[in-house]
Parts: structure tokens; sequence; C-alpha cells
């Protein structure tokens, strides 16, 4: 079996005191049978629960570049299955050609902050052939603390049209299946420089497979307007009431690909979109406004430019700004 070296993903240091499940997991990672048809991306995964069950799983493709299932999520599966919901998975780890940094894409986030204590959970990539495997602790990819706006830059949002859009695509929001257990509904819209806002809200199926909000705006950014000018966007909005919105990983995944396309056009590669989050309270004062943007809270990122794919996401939107 290949052997490994443990590096800490932070500063680069050795780590000599190795938790045996780290091997486990990598070991079992390379027993899984992946079958990316489409996208030739190898993802086998292993995971170790808390009470030390070990499970393998990996991505399986269908479809247009659609999944049957992720990596991450294959293993959450088959813990659930093995171990059930109070045996959550602690390590989750990857082999593959090399290592880097443990990244998973947003919709992975949002089955791993669901199923696991990501306080407690370690990831590790490494190479199929053994070598130097990189440990990251789980948390570091989830981000929920942004910094709240005071005075003018509060007031101009509030009183803004992306606002105004915002709230009404969460008041127009449809969802087959809600219940009190279900993350709080929000709205987003894109704001471009010249004025434009495109919103976009959530909508669920019977066979849950939801377009949420801020996916539902770039459609409409892409869809709705031939507008040349509209490739000049100054701020993603996203809008909850009586609450601060909590968007799904999976949607912040969409705003960073459009944000790394839409900037890359504009000669502003690696910049963010602004990002602003807004809870509508009873009265003015009990708004409240959070900036942050595509960049931060969406640390790690799992990207096209992660993957060395910004051509092809730009060429994909530069289509709608050909002559």
């Amino acid at each position: 079996m290949p052997k490994w070296n443990f590096i800490n993903g932070l500063d680069h240091s050795f780590i000599e005191n190795v938790d045996i499940r780290w091997v486990y997991a990598l070991d079992v990672a390379l027993k899984s049978r992946a079958t990316p048809y489409q996208s030739g991306y190898h993802v086998n995964t292993g995971a170790v629960t808390k009470d030390g069950h070990i499970v393998s799983g990996s991505n399986h493709e269908m479809a247009i570049t659609d999944t049957v299932t992720h990596g991450e999520e294959a293993v959450i599966v088959a813990a659930l299955e093995k171990s059930g919901g109070d045996d959550p998975i602690q390590v989750i780890a990857f082999v593959g050609l090399d290592a880097g940094l443990p990244s998973s894409c947003g919709n992975c986030r949002d089955a791993i902050k669901q199923y696991t204590n990501i306080e407690n959970l370690i990831m590790i990539c490494g190479p199929r052939d053994g070598g130097e495997a990189i440990v990251l602790p789980g948390a570091l990819l989830f981000k929920d603390e942004f910094t709240e706006m005071k005075s003018k830059e509060k007031k101009e949002i509030l009183n803004s049209e992306a606002v105004t859009q915002a709230l009404r695509a969460e008041q127009i929001a449809y969802n087959v299946y809600s219940t009190a257990l279900s993350p709080p509904i929000y709205g987003a819209t894109i704001e471009c420089e010249n004025g434009l806002v495109f919103r976009g809200s959530f909508r669920g199926d019977v066979a849950y497979h939801p377009v949420l909000p801020i996916s539902a705006a770039i459609t409409n950014f892409r869809d709705g307007s031939d507008d040349l000018e509209r490739r000049f966007v100054k701020r993603i909005v996203v809008v909850a009431r009586g609450k601060v919105p909590s968007v799904q990983y999976k949607d912040r995944q969409h705003a960073l690909e459009f944000a790394e396309a839409i900037n890359s056009l504009n000669g502003r590669l690696g910049e963010p979109l602004p990002v602003y989050l807004v809870n509508i309270g009873d009265t003015s004062k009990k708004c409240q406004v959070f900036r942050t943007d595509t960049n931060d809270w969406l640390p790690y990122a799992f990207s096209p430019q992660h993957l060395g794919l910004e051509s092809e996401i730009v060429n994909g939107i530069r289509k709608l700004f050909a002559d």
C-alpha cells in the first residue's frame, strides 16, 4: 500500500502525531470506483466516522454535466446507511494524481454541513501513489460571519432597487416541501453599473431539484436582456425577512463562478464581486446589512480557476456580448 507523510495545509509543517484514521480514510479511498464519464475528473473518497466505521465513495456522472453523486456526498450516504445519523463522519480523504488543499464544491459543503460536525472534521488530500498528504480542518471551508454595514452604506443598500427586487423574489418563492427544519428562503439580485437589476427566486419541485435564488438571478442576467452594458456588474444582493440570509453554499458556488467569468471578461481577473446580505426587519432600525464578497464567503474554493478552466468559463459568458 502507498505511504503518506501528512502536511499541515495552513503552515506546510510536517505532522508527527498522525491519527490512524487518516491512513484508513486514504487507504479505502483507493478502493472507490469513480465513473466520471464526461469530466474525467476522479474524486476517489474515503471517510471514517466518530465510532470508527470506514466507508468509501466516489463521483458518478450523468446527463449534461450533471452527477448522480459527488465523492463527499457518496461517503456521507454510505456512512448514514452503515451507522446512522448519530455517528457523524470526522475524516474525509481524497486520493488523486497529486495533492493540493482539500476543497469541496458548494453543493458538497451543504451536505457536509448538514451531516457532519464540522468543528471536529478533518479533510485530507493525498497522491494516489503516496507522498505528501495535505491536512486541513474542515471548519475552514465554511464562513458565516460577516462585516455589518452602518450609516451611509447601509442606507444606500436599503434604498436600492436591488433590495426591492430581491425582497420581491423572496416573497414569490415556491417551495412545496418547506417545514420548520428547512433553511429560510431568501431572494437575490444582480445589480449592474447601468442600473439594470436581475432578480432570482427559489423554486422547489417534488423531486428535490430546486433552483436557488442566485442561480436564478444569473439565468435572468443571461437570458433576460441583450443590453451589452450589463456586463459591468456592480454587486449581488441577498435579502430575507426577519433574519440574516443564510445562503446555501451551492448558491455561493454559482456566485463565485459568475464573478470569475464576468470580472475576467472585464479585465478584472481574480477580483470578487461585492455581496450584501440584508435582513429586512419590522422597522428601518431593525434592518441589518452585512458585506462580504464572492471569494470571502466561499473559502478554499473549488472553482474554474482552481481547475485551470478560466478560459472556458469566460468564453461561456462572452457569448452574451458578441456582436
